[in-house]
């Protein structure tokens, strides 16, 4: 049985109806940009509700059940960039990389090898191994390449980058570093200086997978830096802050919400989400700051279109 004939089966569909999604999946994407923080553009895929039907059951029958490494930070339930910040947090040095268009980058090649490693999972589904690799690479890549947007993009990424999370972290553990990813971002740090050959084994481990260091969002943080961890800052205190352009941002798209009624509600409660998760003290103190410019929960207030 191969992997069309099984979902077909789980899920009572047709399985020519199935198969005809799974050869075709390239069509099944709808493409879009998104503006980032630095002024460019990211090109996002998202796939057809039937195609990510499919993906999803590959997602929650196969790559779920594949272990991926603890230094893993993104896409694991349970994880965020609080997370992931504060395991740097007590680090006076940091070191931060970057991979060169990580999920184009990322082909059925790269997951063939360890799909066949983990062959007890086919076996359990009573699934044919290799035909059922060839339907992963239809239903999960879009011309042998990832797209940011596809459900199990995510999945694989962290999955194929295990060998690779492996050889870093026994590189910091004999230099007593702390080494971390999220996503295709590197994170390095220590109470020790740490050495600038960090790039040229980073470069090679990167090469053996078929990825490239990005040198231009290569940098080394000290403590005389802001040091930044996936968009959060570490204070001398050993804390975590959003900083002050975001905090000073934050109360003005407060005030300007309550004064003047102009701000996006969704935005702004975005924002406020974020303080208090990374300083509740700080939200706590701007709630009950501006609650004197309304007459009504603040909240509610802020809420209104």
């Amino acid at each position: 049985m191969d992997i069309i004939d099984r979902i077909a089966l789980d899920l009572k569909l047709d399985k020519s109806y199935l198969a005809r999604i799974a050869s075709r999946s390239a069509f099944y994407y709808r493409d879009f940009k998104i503006k980032k923080r630095n002024g460019g553009e990211r090109y996002l895929a998202q796939p057809s509700p039937e195609l990510k039907t499919l993906q999803y059951w590959v997602l929650n029958n196969v790559l779920n059940k594949i272990p991926v490494s603890k230094a893993a930070c993104a896409y694991k339930k349970g994880n965020s960039i609080k997370k992931h910040a504060q395991l740097h947090s007590k680090s006076r040095f940091v070191f931060h990389a970057d991979i060169c268009d990580f999920f184009p980058s990322v082909h059925s090649s790269h997951l063939n090898d360890v799909l066949r490693i983990h062959k007890n999972i086919f076996d359990d589904l009573d699934l044919d191994l290799e035909s059922s690799i060839l339907d992963i690479k239809k239903i999960c890549f879009r011309k042998d390449a990832l797209c940011i947007g596809a459900v199990s993009s995510p999945a694989i990424s962290n999955i194929i980058m295990s060998s690779f999370d492996s050889a870093l972290l026994d590189y910091c553990k004999a230099k007593n570093y702390i080494y971390s990813r999220y996503a295709d971002d590197i994170y390095i740090s220590s109470n020790t200086y740490i050495d600038k050959s960090i790039v040229d084994f980073l470069r090679l481990e990167l090469e053996r997978k078929g990825f490239k260091i990005n040198y231009s969002k290569t940098r080394f943080y000290s403590p005389k830096y802001r040091r930044k961890i996936t968009g959060i800052f570490l204070t001398e205190k050993s804390q975590i802050s959003i900083g002050t352009e975001r905090r000073t941002k934050i109360k003005k798209m407060v005030y300007d919400k309550l004064i003047n009624k102009k701000g996006n509600p969704d935005e702004i409660l975005g924002y406020l989400s974020f303080l208090k998760d990374i300083e509740p003290n700080t939200y706590n103190n701007l709630i009950i700051k501006y609650s004197k410019y309304c007459d009504e929960d603040i909240i509610t207030a802020l809420s209104r279109k």
